[in-house]
């Protein structure tokens, strides 16, 4: 997704600062040295990242969705729990409750190959918002909010290594595959996305072969 005007974020943030620091300069004639320098160098807060719930997640991606020409269903799809102490990483939490993957699939021609699209890190489907109506002429696109991400369920992350994180990416998508019957797609990922989606062809769809 190409960002326009990118170029002026640097000096937006800029304005913004000199705008907190008039604001600061007023509020007090005489600003500590430490004061005036932390005011300078935060970064300003309507660019930082805020967290929200998965339930305003979702209004917002209906929003951006919303300027799409293909018609599409979302749905939260069940990809069950599992006591403590079970193979399956991601269910390391203090809740068993179950887990859901935000699900969003365009409508497509008929027999037109399926096309599984995952994110990055600390995205969502939402990203892709620019190339799904080209996609849906040629593929059934299907986009994901991956767990922990997006509109999806947000178990606690217990993960300590490498290998855990992994699997608590690939185990949570085999499931989610297996509750939506899907056995024959092309799988597209984006920078994180990317790399667990060749970590996934690696570990299951090769083992299954």
């Amino acid at each position: 997704m190409n960002l326009r005007g990118s170029s002026s974020i640097p000096k937006m943030a800029e304005e913004i600062s000199k705008s907190e620091l008039r604001s600061s300069a007023a509020a007090t004639s005489t600003p500590s040295s430490s004061t005036t320098a932390k005011s300078r160098w935060s970064w300003p807060s309507v660019l930082r990242w805020i967290p929200t719930s998965n339930n305003h997640i979702i209004a917002a991606e209906k929003r951006l969705l919303s300027i799409i020409k293909t018609p599409y269903v979302q749905e939260q799809v069940n990809i069950g729990s599992s006591p403590p102490g079970s193979k399956i990483r991601w269910f390391r939490s203090s809740s068993d409750e179950p887990r859901f993957i935000n699900t969003v699939t365009f409508d497509s021609k008929e027999d037109s190959p399926t096309l599984i699209m995952v994110h990055g890190y600390g995205a969502s489907q939402g990203f892709f918002f620019r190339n799904f109506d080209a996609l849906a002429s040629r593929f059934r696109v299907i986009a994901v909010d991956q767990l922990g991400c997006g509109g999806s369920s947000r178990p606690d992350f217990t993960c300590k290594s490498t290998e855990e994180t992994e699997a608590w990416f690939i185990d949570s998508f085999e499931e989610w595959r297996k509750a939506k019957n899907l056995s024959n797609f092309i799988l597209l990922g984006h920078s994180l996305g990317g790399y667990v989606a060749a970590k996934y062809a690696l570990k299951v769809i090769v083992f299954r072969c």
